[in-house]
């Protein structure tokens, strides 16, 4: 188990974007279709999604959205499996 010191200097980014991207698999949505839904680019979208893509972002609203369209609670983005 992570010390309160390990989790508040762990970067969670790389975990939520993996999440991000099983969920979508998961919902049997297309990337086309996710990003219609939150109004994002596909090409946005697809950089969310890319494990090589260093200077992506995704917002606390967006994060927000994705837990909406996906029905998982914000802190199932959070959890490495």
């Amino acid at each position: 188990m992570d010390t309160k010191k390990e989790q508040l200097h762990r970067d969670y980014m790389p975990i939520i974007y993996k999440n991000i991207k099983k969920f979508r698999r998961e919902s049997g949505l297309s990337g086309m279709e996710v990003a219609e839904r939150l109004d994002i680019s596909y090409d946005y979208l697809r950089r969310i999604e890319s494990f090589n893509d260093l200077t992506k972002s995704c917002s606390l609203k967006l994060l927000i959205k994705f837990s909406i369209l996906f029905e998982k609670p914000l802190d199932a983005f959070l959890r490495e499996e």
